[in-house]
């Protein structure tokens, strides 16, 4: 191919809905160096081997619609890609796209209907007290 990188699809990238419930589990970062990669079987998802067959399709079928980046864990580790990252090597890239994925970052807490109904009536301007909280105001609802 005679390239050094070949960048995945930015919609490959894209993890803003899994990150706006659990912030910090997907970190995409493009061009990240292979050199720089770790491996050890016991932190593959699926530690399948890397099949032959599996790579060439990929290095002699390439088709840029279907280049994912590959996942690593924090401490750059491979978790998942491992055809894709010896079809990059094979290919002469010294560059791939990757995903670090962080099984420790915690989920946002989940609102109360209430409070979503909070946050829906602030927007607007109205303000909700609890009876809890004491008096009424005119601009208050409960």
């Amino acid at each position: 191919m005679g390239k050094n990188y070949i960048p995945c699809i930015e919609s490959f990238l894209d993890f803003s809905s899994v990150n706006s419930i659990t912030p910090g589990y997907c970190t995409p970062i493009k061009k990240f160096p292979i050199d720089k990669i770790k491996f050890n079987k016991k932190y593959l998802s699926y530690p399948n081997p890397v099949l032959k067959e599996s790579v060439d399709w990929i290095v002699n079928d390439f088709h840029h619609e279907g280049w994912e980046p590959i996942f690593l864990n924090p401490k750059k580790y491979l978790i998942d890609g491992q055809h894709r990252l010896a079809a990059a090597k094979r290919m002469g890239l010294k560059y791939i796209d990757i995903v670090i994925i962080d099984e420790k970052a915690s989920p946002k807490p989940k609102k109360t209907k209430r409070k979503m109904l909070e946050e829906s009536f602030e927007e607007i301007g109205i303000k909700i007290k609890t009876k809890k909280q004491g008096s009424y105001e005119n601009n208050s609802l409960f």
